[in-house]
């Protein structure tokens, strides 16, 4: 009985691989099949990307999912697999936000326009988690330099909600390994959080 749950996961990762590499063959018609057979996925990520955030974005995961599929439409990207898929839809949703809390904060300082404070008090409520956000992002970036596999099941696993089993045959390492990269990243991140 527990053939079941992995039996039905191989075709979609098999559909999902096949599909991507049709796409870089330039079958358009295999993008969009692509994107009904993960999108209910896509729309789950940019939820918990959502979350992340607590609150403080106008965005809905309907439209964040939407923005990241036409930006990944327009995108040159060589897929090679659903892995790669998924991680790049990872690193794009966290991307999209940013510029998002970019914006908005531009916004609240009047755009390009000069704007003038009598008062350092003026600073809208919310400008430090907009600053954690940034942190993450930056952090998250030199993880990826300093150990991209690290990097990458700390994404898997708080961005992309999977659990250390599903990593582990994700990136084909065994769940112990998984948890040695979680515990290495987690004290890695706090501390470059922390400084």
């Amino acid at each position: 009985m527990n053939d079941t749950p992995m039996a039905a996961a191989e075709p979609e990762q098999a559909a999902v691989t096949r599909l991507l590499h049709a796409w870089n063959g330039g079958d358009a018609a295999a993008a969009e099949r692509l994107t009904e057979l993960v999108y209910t996925q896509v729309r789950a990520i940019a939820g918990k990307h959502l979350r992340q955030f607590g609150g403080r974005m106008t965005l809905q995961p309907t439209e964040l999912a939407h923005e990241l599929f036409l930006r990944l439409m327009n995108a040159d990207v060589a897929w090679q697999d659903r892995r790669h898929f998924y991680g790049v839809v990872s690193v794009a949703m966290r991307r999209i936000l940013v510029d998002a809390v970019r914006a908005r904060g531009s916004e609240r300082r009047g755009g390009a326009e000069i704007h003038v404070t009598l008062s350092a008090a003026d600073e809208a409520p919310g400008e430090d988690a907009d600053g954690e956000a940034y942190a993450l992002e930056e952090a998250l970036a030199a993880l990826r330099e300093l150990d991209a596999r690290k990097c990458e099941v700390v994404e898997l696993n708080y961005l992309l909600g999977l659990k250390r089993e599903e990593i582990a045959e994700v990136i084909g390492v065994s769940v112990p390994t998984v948890d040695r990269e979680l515990r290495f990243a987690r004290a890695w991140l706090k501390q470059k959080l922390a400084a």
